[in-house]
């Protein structure tokens, strides 16, 4: 056994609501093995009875079957726990239980000792509203497709776009550096498109490129494409980090998109992973994005018009002063489906279409359709 441990802390604690594929019973023991496997990772009968064993090894404050073989439990954490910092944070919230079957997380409950460390989405629901001149209708995206056309033709398709009154015009998540696209190229031939055509029409449409880069050359694409006049950008922290959406949040002056990539897994499982409001939702609003694209329900992924609608919830509701951010529902979505989605989600909301604009010969057309189909 250690010695005892005193240690000076706030007493405040955050929480974690976490499902069980488990009754009551066989949940609490579960329960009493996480909360020491996300803080100590030590026998717990080898902590004596001390500040360790009392404060930094996680409480179950309830315990709830909300149906049969399921049951809901919250457990809370020492602030301190998380260093005051969010990759420490996820990692007491989720780190080794994330390996373990049959848990989910499924809401997390913070204190404003935690969310006052993240400013949050730096423009929001009401900045991007002012950005783009649209108190009231809904937003509009696409991104630029397919992969392997040349810069130039990419930015062709930029500049159509913002003729027809898209607002966001963003990279798909699938444009990086590659040779038939390099990416300095890219960034001043979209950017400078886009200038051109709201120069003519007197749009505020912006350009989004990906800064899906390795670490050591994010800073140097985050700073070519804002140099290039990119009016936001689009980062894929399941790739390359919550962390790093924060701090292209913190340290940019642009809205920051965030692209579901490579995050699928963390919730396609309903006895295992994150709820889509959490991962979609709450962390990416901590994180800073100012919108959070994800597949709608009835396209080519297999979200639910439930887990959509949790999503929006969340990127929605209070959490601490941070403001709220906009869902940006994609995923095969179609222009025949555009009333359709309003009605679902209200006008907060950004509409993402990409290939359907396509069809046809005249995307400039296809472009103000979308546009007159939400004014």
């Amino acid at each position: 056994m250690i010695e005892p441990t005193t240690l000076s802390l706030s007493g405040d604690r955050f929480g974690a609501i976490y499902e069980f594929d488990a009754g009551h019973d066989e949940a609490i023991g579960r329960a009493n093995a996480l909360r020491v496997e996300q803080t100590i990772e030590f026998p717990a009968d080898l902590v004596p009875d001390d500040d360790i064993q009392h404060s930094i090894i996680g409480r179950i404050e309830d315990i709830v079957e909300i149906a049969d073989e399921l049951t809901r439990v919250k457990v809370s954490y020492a602030v301190e726990t998380s260093g005051f910092e969010l990759t420490q944070l996820l990692n007491v919230l989720w780190g080794n239980s994330s390996i373990l079957p049959g848990i989910r997380l499924v809401d997390i409950d913070l204190p404003s000792s935690i969310t006052d460390l993240f400013p949050g989405p730096t423009f929001g629901v009401a900045g991007l509203r002012t950005l783009f001149d649209a108190p009231t209708r809904p937003l509009l995206a696409t991104a630029l497709k397919p992969m392997g056309l040349s810069a130039q033709r990419l930015a062709d398709q930029a500049e159509a776009l913002a003729r027809g009154g898209i607002d966001i015009i963003k990279d798909d998540h699938s444009l990086a550096d590659q040779s038939f696209a390099p990416f300095a190229e890219r960034v001043e031939r979209c950017a400078a498109a886009i200038e051109r055509a709201n120069a003519d029409t007197g749009g505020h449409s912006i350009y989004m490129p990906s800064i899906n880069a390795p670490f050591d050359q994010v800073e140097e694409r985050t700073r070519l494409a804002l140099n290039a006049g990119a009016g936001g950008l689009l980062v894929l922290p399941g790739l390359t980090g919550f962390d790093h959406l924060r701090h292209v949040c913190a340290t940019s002056d642009v809205p920051v998109m965030a692209h579901p990539a490579f995050l699928g897994s963390f919730s396609a499982s309903g006895t295992a992973g994150l709820a889509h409001g959490l991962v979609y939702g709450t962390l990416m609003r901590l994180a800073g994005a100012d919108l959070s694209v994800y597949p709608n329900y009835g396209g080519r992924f297999s979200f639910s018009p439930q887990e959509c609608a949790e999503i929006a919830a969340a990127l929605a509701r209070p959490l601490g002063d941070l403001a709220a951010a906009l869902p940006s529902p994609g995923g095969g979505m179609t222009l025949d489906r555009v009333d359709e989605i309003v009605d679902f989600y209200g006008s907060q909301v950004t509409l993402l279409i990409g290939g359907d604009l396509h069809r046809g010969d005249d995307l400039t057309a296809r472009a103000a359709a979308f546009r007159a189909a939400v004014e």
